[in-house]
């Protein structure tokens, strides 16, 4: 009788742990978006009202903790003679989330001060939507991903015991 119940406590520990495992790597990409967005929005600020150079503002950027990765990948490979839309380009292919890769591939750094404003504009605006499409999703799949995962591990245990 006490294997049966230590089996059902490890089915249903497995269960919840599996659950979290999953909700923490949706946090982890709700968190991306977010800072990735606030990194562009405020890039944008500091072409427009500070002034500052592009170079200036990848440093600046780089000591951000969830995006910094992608400006420092930017600057490593400025380093090395490729141009600036090239090295974002490469960057942002590394990373781990497939939506905003795909919006960040398609952000331009050339043109005139106005024109890379609108663009980080526009690009930190997607961000967001998408952001805000995700958290609405993610909150029905973890209602339902909590059901099914309580179901399952009910009908396991009843199954042991």
């Amino acid at each position: 009788m006490m294997g049966k119940f230590l089996g059902a406590l490890l089915i249903c520990g497995a269960g919840a742990w599996s659950l979290g495992q999953k909700w923490r790597q949706g946090r982890e990409e709700e968190r991306f978006y977010a800072d990735m967005a606030a990194s562009l929005e405020q890039a944008e600020s500091s072409i427009r009202f500070r002034r500052l150079p592009v170079p200036d503002i990848l440093r600046e950027q780089a000591q951000r903790a969830t995006c910094g990765w992608i400006y420092s990948q930017v600057i490593q490979r400025m380093k090395r003679g490729i141009p600036l839309q090239e090295s974002w380009t490469r960057s942002v292919t590394d990373v781990p989330y497939k939506s905003p890769k795909t919006i960040l591939q398609t952000l331009e750094w050339s043109g005139d001060e106005d024109r890379i404003c609108l663009n980080l504009r526009r690009t930190a605006a997607q961000l967001r939507e998408t952001l805000s499409q995700l958290t609405s999703q993610r909150k029905q799949t973890q209602k339902l991903s909590l059901a099914l995962t309580a179901s399952a591990c009910g009908l396991l245990v009843i199954l042991l015991l």
